[in-house]
């Protein structure tokens, strides 16, 4: 009982420390790609800043293409598996240019 408890809790440390993990050994070279995929764009116009790895297993970064910053995120399994990059505001996004401009489009730059 008591050697099920041990493996049980170290099972528990080392699914935790998968974002943390991953952080390290997934490279800048990896995240750009995924980012770049994410953002219609290639690889060598991505810039990966502020990587951080949590304990849930994400890696969260900021990709900078054409002057315009961009929050994501991939999950990762301690680095051997890892997902395709989650980006907000990403170009492949249409915006609807037909649209009427009111003021609280204008102040949210929409318009």
């Amino acid at each position: 009982m008591k050697q099920r408890n041990v493996l049980l809790i170290a099972s528990l440390l080392l699914l935790g420390g998968c974002g943390t993990i991953g952080n390290m050994v997934i490279q800048d070279a990896s995240l750009e790609q995924k980012a770049a995929f994410a953002l219609n764009t290639t690889a060598d116009k991505v810039k990966i800043s502020n990587r951080s790895g949590s304990v849930d297993g994400t890696i969260n970064f900021v990709a900078t293409t054409k002057g315009k910053s961009h929050q994501c995120y991939i999950t990762t399994m301690a680095g051997a598996v890892s997902s395709q990059a989650i980006c907000s505001g990403s170009n492949s996004v249409k915006q609807n240019n037909n649209q009427s401009c009111n003021a609280l489009l204008k102040a949210a730059g929409r318009c």
